[in-house]
């Protein structure tokens, strides 16, 4: 299913080659304020396989005009398919990193989780 999730995810996500190249901080502003004008992966599964491949080092959206990093992604994929009223905590990060058989340390789930929920928070915002 997370396969079929990251194709359909793949077929549209060079249109939104700008927003995935922002820096974190500019997504959350993005997100919060202009979410009515913004295009993004939205679906929690195609955001969860992006996630997994983002863990695994795997991902390079080079092709599709996206040069953002690992973390980011995580970041910005983690925190778009959270539950919207529910905190990304290190915990989540680390049980989701589990899930896929690649465990974060606490260092990097606590990182991880706290970008991730910043997103979270403005994804909120942003849905008014």
């Amino acid at each position: 299913m997370l396969d079929r999730s990251y194709d359909e995810a793949m077929l549209t996500i060079s249109s939104m080659a700008d927003f995935y190249n922002l820096s974190l901080d500019d997504m959350v502003t993005e997100l919060s304020l202009n979410w009515d004008d913004l295009t993004i992966i939205d679906s929690p599964l195609q955001n969860l396989a992006i996630f997994r491949d983002a863990l695994d080092g795997s991902i390079d959206l080079s092709s599709y005009g996206i040069t953002a990093d690992a973390f980011t992604m995580m970041a910005v994929t983690l925190g778009v398919a959270s539950d919207k009223t529910v905190p990304v905590s290190p915990d989540t990060a680390y049980a989701v990193s589990v899930i896929f058989e690649m465990p974060l340390t606490e260092a990097e789930a606590t990182a991880l989780a706290a970008a991730a929920e910043e997103i979270r928070i403005a994804v909120l915002a942003g849905h008014g």
